[in-house]
């Protein structure tokens, strides 16, 4: 075989390594499936309203984001994608979102983070991961309030972890006394640590964190059983990569033959 097609065929069984051992790992639970959603650069630190003390030192107080939104006396507001400067709040709004509202010819949308309410009534077994982000926006120049939108938004909130070594679930919160919290229907991407949601109306929202599966990191024998699997499996696809390649290789040309010289011919 070729360095070239070694090369391949190498390159190969890796991929399909990587492949056997996320199927492997997803099998194992949440908390094996989180290190290959995630990768190796981990997220920027959390900035939080109220941080925990032991986070006191270090902590950066979250961004609060204000942005114009023009607004057409016929269509209504304008598309638009906004997100606070830390990234940790965004809200996507399509055309038309926002209704005309008399001679008012823009919208002030602002985003504004605000620490949990010590009494703060959740979900059962959830948690508020991080801050509570308050979303408003009002008419200009009326100063009238926008509460329902036309057509829904999409709003997104990174989460901090609160559990550290154990699979979780998240969830967007909607309140509107910053007391009395429901979720609503929302997806996770753990990659980002972001919780995305469908929103049609203006309110406070934050991310509601609970533990699942088991509540310690997996023990030893069940790393050596899932690393033994995922070995045995890298294996299989190296071998089935190379016997691959090797049928796929044309033969190699035929060699001519020596012309045998006689000493003794004239």
């Amino acid at each position: 075989m070729s360095p070239r097609r070694r090369a391949a065929a190498v390159g190969a069984a890796l991929c399909l390594a990587y492949l056997a051992g996320a199927l492997v790992s997803g099998s194992l639970g949440p908390t094996w499936r989180r290190p290959i959603l995630d990768g190796l650069v981990p997220p920027p630190m959390y900035r939080w309203v109220a941080p925990p003390p032991a986070l006191a030192s270090t902590n950066q107080h979250p961004s609060t984001g204000r942005s114009t939104i023009q607004l057409d006396p016929a269509k209504g507001s304008a598309a638009t994608v906004f997100s606070t400067r830390d990234f940790q709040a965004s809200l996507a709004l399509g055309q038309g979102a926002i209704a005309p509202h008399g001679q008012d010819t823009k919208v002030q949308l602002t985003m504004t983070p605000l620490a949990p309410k010590a009494d703060a009534i959740v979900p059962a077994g959830i948690q508020i991961a991080g801050n509570v982000v308050e979303v408003t926006a009002t008419y200009e120049p009326s100063g009238a309030s926008v509460v329902d939108l036309r057509t829904r938004g999409e709003l997104g909130l990174v989460y901090p972890l609160l559990f550290q070594g154990v699979g979780f679930e998240d969830t967007m919160l909607r309140s509107t006394d910053e007391r009395s919290w429901a979720a609503i229907p929302s997806d996770d991407a753990i990659a980002q640590q972001s919780v995305h949601a469908a929103v049609g109306r203006l309110s406070l929202f934050a991310v509601g964190q609970s533990p699942v599966g088991p509540t310690a990191p997996p023990s030893p024998s069940a790393t050596r059983s899932g690393s033994i699997v995922v070995a045995v499996l890298a294996a299989i696809a190296l071998l089935g990569a190379v016997w691959f390649l090797r049928r796929r290789s044309p033969p190699p040309p035929p060699r001519s033959p020596r012309r045998t010289v006689d000493p003794w011919e004239d």
